[in-house]
């Protein structure tokens, strides 16, 4: 319950405030104001409803609509107006109620300080008087700026009301585009909808005949692979011929030069015992028997059976691994150590194995093809290095003859002396070996046997003296040929090392040029030590090319290979026998058939 307000000294005697008037007179324009918002209000909802009219009369106008739709149509409308109106009177209402309460708080504040002002009249009648005519006045003054802005509100409210009914008519506009977006928008979905249905059709028989290209494609690819499988197999069986041929062209052409070395032979054994006759007609001793030659029969044969040890070692193994099996890194594997045990070393291993990765990898692959590419890969390393010693204009042509103790320098420098011998050269050999009366002796009779004369010195005596001498009597006497045989040196002794030193520089104080040929001797039963010989004996004596001995007595074979892989000097002979004439030349695809056991298949 509101608090009763309590009256003024004035108001109890029968008089109205001020404050009073001014609300009667607020309160009676807030009627009259309400009354005029429901005029308004109703003159709102006839426009609206006039409008709506004639809106549906031009739309009726434009579309022809029938009689029922236009019904509708009016019923919509006028319900949309009176919707509108109850907005509008609605509005009114709360901007009068609005008006009443900010008129209403305008009162009670008058009336409060109405009560301030009659109760500082009450203590001081005569000082306030004055101040209650101005505040009266002030009062008035702020009523007529209410009601202004009262006005002003009203003002405001109408404008509102016209910004209103403009966006209303706005809207029916946006509404009317909108429904005619829509269908717009409906029509094209449905043109979208059919572009998508038949865009999937075509998609559709799109992937189907791509289905079938693949299919067809995947059929051409198959036959195409087996095809290009079926051209391999062929190929890879035209090269397999083509080897096997090359091979016997090999084994042919070593056969006629076994034939002419043949015929050679016999030109020497006729030389030899003419030798014979002359030195028994003179008086002398006969020439001491020779050891048996090694094998008889070809070249190829020869070769192949000085060979056997080394060959068989490695083919036995190889024959064991690779039979019919299929070439992957686990055979690869196993063939490299093959290799590398029989002192081929990892560099040829390395290359043969590389071979058969690139040409026979994920294959089946037998013995034979495996013996084919070890000698492909030993001819194409050998094959350059393969180079007879061949004389320059110089005489005599100085040979001297380096290597280790038993290595075969002094048995290979007789056969090298019986074999220029034999060809009408006229030989001098120097047995620069002072350090072994059985050497001097050893050299002895090999040049009785070769028919050439050997110049020796004491015991221990002076090596690069004897050198010197030997070179003065070959210019004196006419020598084509000097050999000079020297003492076997370890290649890990100094003083050793020192003293072939000073051999070369007498030789090269006689002839700047010489010695022509340092031939280095190697024992094939050494194995990878050989390697190492080679090393020391290349810096120090100037060595031009290589003899490689013993190849019949041992298995290690294969070292040759190893150290012309590596060091790359020529290669002039290879002794596989202790007879005169078991020094052979030698023949790069004949030593490789040999070694391989390439030879042995074809004789099979």
């Amino acid at each position: 319950m509101a608090e009763k307000k309590k009256k003024s000294f004035l108001g109890k005697l029968g008089f109205k405030s001020k404050a009073d008037k001014l609300a009667e007179e607020a309160a009676a324009k807030a009627a009259a104001q309400q009354r005029v918002d429901e005029k308004m209000a109703a003159r709102m909802a006839a426009i609206n409803a006039a409008a709506l009219a004639s809106a549906r009369e031009q739309d009726e106008a434009s579309q022809d609509l029938s009689a029922e739709e236009t019904a509708a149509r009016e019923l919509e409308e006028k319900r949309l107006a009176e919707i509108q109106a109850a907005r509008d009177v609605a509005r009114a209402k709360q901007l009068a109620e609005e008006r009443a309460r900010k008129e209403q708080e305008a009162a009670v504040e008058a009336a409060r300080l109405e009560a301030e002002a009659a109760k500082h009249a009450e203590q001081e009648v005569a000082r306030k008087a004055e101040e209650g005519r101005l505040a009266a006045e002030a009062e008035a003054k702020r009523a007529a700026e209410e009601a202004a802005r009262l006005e002003a509100e009203a003002a405001e409210a109408a404008r509102i009301r016209a910004e209103e009914e403009a966006a209303l008519a706005k809207a029916k506009s946006e509404a009317e585009a909108e429904a005619l977006k829509v269908q717009q928008a409906a029509e094209a979905e449905a043109r979208e909808t059919a572009r998508l249905a038949a865009e999937a059709q075509r998609q559709a028989d799109e992937t189907a005949r791509l289905e079938a290209e693949a299919l067809e494609s995947e059929r051409l690819e198959t036959e195409r692979l087996e095809a290009e499988q079926l051209a391999k197999e062929k190929a890879e069986a035209e090269r397999l011929k083509r080897e096997a041929d090359e091979a016997e062209r090999r084994a042919r052409v070593a056969e006629e030069k076994a034939s002419r070395e043949i015929a050679e032979r016999e030109a020497e054994e006729a030389a030899k015992e003419k030798r014979a006759a002359d030195r028994a007609a003179a008086g002398l001793p006969a020439i001491p028997a020779e050891p048996e030659p090694l094998a008889a029969g070809g070249f190829m044969s020869r070769i192949s059976a000085g060979l056997r040890k080394s060959t068989s070692r490695m083919t036995g193994q190889v024959d064991a691994a690779f039979t019919k099996r299929k070439l992957d890194e686990d055979a690869i594997e196993e063939l490299e150590d093959i290799l590398v045990m029989s002192d081929l070393g990892y560099g040829v291993a390395s290359k043969v194995t590389d071979r058969l990765r690139e040409d026979k990898f994920d294959k089946q692959i037998t013995d034979l093809e495996v013996k084919i590419a070890l000698a492909d890969v030993i001819s194409d390393i050998l094959t350059p290095l393969e180079r007879p010693i061949v004389f320059g204009m110089a005489k005599p042509q100085i040979m001297l003859f380096v290597g280790v103790n038993g290595s075969g320098k002094t048995t290979t420098l007789g056969k090298i002396a019986n074999k220029y011998t034999n060809q009408g050269k006229k030989v001098l050999i120097a047995a620069g070996d002072t350090f072994r009366a059985a050497a001097v002796e050893q050299l002895t009779v090999w040049g009785d046997r070769a028919g050439a004369p050997v110049m020796s010195a004491e015991k221990n005596a002076d090596a690069a003296g004897l050198v010197f001498d030997a070179i003065k009597r070959a210019r004196e006497d006419d020598v084509d040929i000097l050999l000079i045989d020297t003492a076997g040196r370890l290649q890990n002794r100094t003083e050793l090392m020192e003293e072939l030193s000073k051999i070369i520089r007498v030789i090269r104080k006689q002839d700047a040029t010489a010695p022509h040929h340092s031939i280095l001797v190697l024992d094939a039963t050494v194995g990878q030590n050989a390697l190492m010989q080679t090393e020391a004996f290349r810096d120090t004596a100037d060595v031009t090319g290589l003899i490689m001995t013993k190849l019949d007595g041992t298995a290690k074979g294969g070292v040759l290979v190893a150290l012309s892989d590596k060091y790359g000097l020529p290669i002039h002979h290879i002794g596989i026998g202790e007879g005169i004439n078991d020094l052979e030349n030698f023949s790069a695809p004949v030593f490789a058939a040999a070694l391989s056991g390439v030879a042995d298949a074809l004789e099979a």
